[in-house]
């Protein structure tokens, strides 16, 4: 049976950020993961200004920028009726603030490659099958091409989202009410209009939808729907005409655009938060169930997590306690990195469904600065991209 220090099962965003961070320390780490890369995720495919200092610290920042793109320095909002209003991305000292529409599955291959560089181990196309704590180590039997194998460690870590096998297995139970019922759709598009440089937020009677341009001409359209709205509807076109169209703004963009590949879908799209430790365990990311990011901050949330997750258990290590109470820091940590954004996110998620509220703050933006210009600056708190030279730029 190989031993590790660390095992985590699940290869997205926070569970290659906690493999990345724990091997640069010296830990040995295994994760597990269901899937062969590339793989698909659903996912609105943006990535927040805010997400820079870590991916320097993750040393994947130069590997992103060689990777199709398109750079992002605005936002703009709409709902139905024709109200609208915009904001940069805030500058300063001659610095422009940037974020990046990228396919996630290319963004989850340039982690995956470069946690196997720094010395984590990683299993693809497994299945965990059955997962035991004795005597302070963790047993994980798994499957992989018809072949049961085995493996320990001391530390284990739940990395596999929302629906996570592994938090059902070990009985974490979601904390306060049920999942709300709305579903969640992508696709991608070629022939998209008015979307350069920009991440859109359209809203519409009974959900939202995410509008943003990702390299060579092909963008991510992601929106979550009530689930009574896509009953009615016997199509995904016919659920485009019955329910996004009715924002004019949106109906523009699209009305000259062609899919490009197959509808992704997945319900519901919000948990309840549910407790992310135990004895000699994590849960991270999507897992953990942190919140909804209405505001396109769920990158962030996971690789943080992961950080965090890291954090903890090199803490653990260097005690040498894997208690419940000596991890229940994570918790703790991810509460304090997290409660700003997450109250901001709980905030316009109330919004977002009643657009009879929402429109009023968004014809006041349109006038002035609020909200929508301190939001945005608010949450794009991070990176800035520095002039090189004419025409050239890099991230500092």
């Amino acid at each position: 049976m190989k031993s590790f220090d660390v095992a985590i099962i699940g290869a997205g965003p926070a569970g290659l950020s906690t493999a990345l961070f724990l091997t640069r320390k010296g830990y040995s780490v295994v994760v597990l993961e269901k899937r062969v890369f590339p793989r698909h995720k659903l996912c609105g495919d943006f990535l927040s200004p805010v997400n820079w200092p870590l991916f320097h610290r993750l040393g994947i920042a130069e590997e992103i920028l060689f990777t199709d793109h398109e750079k992002i320095r605005a936002f703009r909002i709409s709902a139905h009726g024709g109200a609208e209003a915009s904001s940069t991305f805030p500058s300063r000292d001659g610095r422009i603030t940037f974020g990046l529409g990228i396919r996630r599955d290319s963004f989850d291959q340039i982690l995956l490659g470069r946690a196997e560089k720094t010395g984590a181990v990683i299993r693809q196309g497994v299945r965990v099958r059955e997962i035991g704590h004795d005597r302070g180590r963790w047993s994980v039997t798994f499957d992989q091409d018809a072949t049961g194998e085995q493996l320990c460690a001391t530390i284990l870590v739940g990395a596999d989202g929302r629906n996570s096998w592994t938090a059902q297995r070990l009985g974490l139970q979601p904390r306060g009410k049920s999942a709300a019922a709305v579903v969640a759709f992508q696709l991608h598009l070629t022939g998209v209009r008015g979307i350069e440089g920009e991440v859109q937020v359209h809203l519409f009677s009974g959900g939202y939808a995410g509008l943003i341009g990702l390299g060579n001409g092909i963008a991510n359209l992601c929106f979550a729907v009530e689930r009574n709205q896509v009953k009615k509807c016997h199509s995904i076109e016919s659920l485009l005409e019955e329910s996004l169209y009715k924002n004019e703004r949106l109906r523009d963009a699209l009305v000259k655009a062609e899919r490009v590949g197959e509808v992704h879908s997945t319900y519901p799209v919000f948990f309840s938060p549910r407790c992310s430790y135990s004895a000699g365990f994590l849960l991270a990311g999507d897992a953990a169930r942190v919140t909804e990011p209405v505001t396109g901050e769920g990158v962030y949330f996971a690789l943080k997590g992961g950080e965090l997750a890291a954090q903890t258990i090199h803490r653990a290590f260097t005690r040498g306690d894997f208690s419940a109470v000596g991890l229940s820091v994570y918790e703790r940590a991810c509460k304090k990195a997290f409660f700003v954004r997450a109250g901001v996110n709980r905030m316009i998620r109330a919004l977002i469904y009643r657009p009879a509220l929402a429109r009023p703050l968004i014809e006041l933006s349109s006038r002035t600065s609020l909200p929508v210009v301190p939001l945005v600056r608010l949450l794009c708190r991070g990176s800035w991209e520095k002039r090189v030279g004419e025409g050239e730029t890099r991230a500092v």
